[in-house]
Parts: structure tokens; sequence; C-alpha cells
């Protein structure tokens, strides 16, 4: 009877926890969204090296500053102005490719350009000191 017991109690103590800590991670990838956002907004204004600020120490310290900023230059004006930008996909992960282990998100938006319409934009995130920065910008 005590087993029971213990076990009912375990099971009300595990669902009482389990909703706030789905709160807690939607808040997070909610900020994780907004600094994404953010990020891409500040490349829309041509306001690359704002852009490079937002970036975390992971992608500073394995990227170079000069190297960054010529391949941003080199295609972010050719496409024009941001006509609409939708979310497309949010995953996590523990491990990025080439990257320090630890707890990244990967937020892709489906973007169209003024001259190129069909374009996927990936922000890779990572959590440093409790805040979402930017890890990597890719644009396909």
């Amino acid at each position: 009877m005590k087993k029971q017991y213990l076990a009912i109690l375990l099971t009300l103590l595990l669902l009482s926890i389990a909703p706030s800590y789905c709160l807690a991670e939607q808040q997070s990838d909610l900020a994780a969204i907004v600094a994404a956002e953010k990020f891409v907004e500040t490349l829309d204004k041509s306001e690359y090296l704002v852009a490079w600020d937002q970036t975390g120490t992971v992608n500073q310290s394995y990227t170079i500053h000069p190297d960054w900023y010529n391949k941003i230059v080199a295609a972010r004006p050719h496409l024009g102005q941001v006509i609409e930008r939708t979310l497309e996909k949010l995953s996590r992960h523990a491990r990025w490719v080439g990257l320090p282990d630890g707890d990244y998100l990967r937020i892709s938006f489906t973007t169209i350009f003024q001259y190129k319409k069909d374009s996927l934009e990936t922000v890779v995130l990572v959590k440093e000191q409790g805040t979402w920065v930017v890890s990597s910008y890719h644009l396909r």
C-alpha cells in the first residue's frame, strides 16, 4: 500500500511540475524567436556591424569578423527588400557541427525578397549565460 501511495504521490508531483516546465520552455523559445527576428531585421536594414555585435562569443570565436562581413555584404544587398518572412521551423539541439556542445535552437524562416522569391534563412542561436544569442546565419 505504501508503494502505491508513493507512486501516486510521485505521479501527481511530476504532473504538477510538467506545466511549469512547458511554460518555461515556451518562454525560452519565444525569447529565441525574438532574438532571431531582431537579428534578421538588423540585416534587412544593412546594419551588418550591429548584426555582428548581436552574435555571441561562439560565433565570434569561430568566425573572423572580416570574412563574416564580406559574405553578408556579398549576398544581402542583391536580394532587395524583404516582402514577407514566415517562421518555418524551430528545432532544439545539444550539439551543432563544428561547435562546442551546448543549448542550440535552429530557427528557419521562409523569406520572400524583392529579387529572390524562394529563400530559406536559418538562424542558429546558442544560450550563453542564460540569453539566446546568434551562433550562425545561413541563407539558401
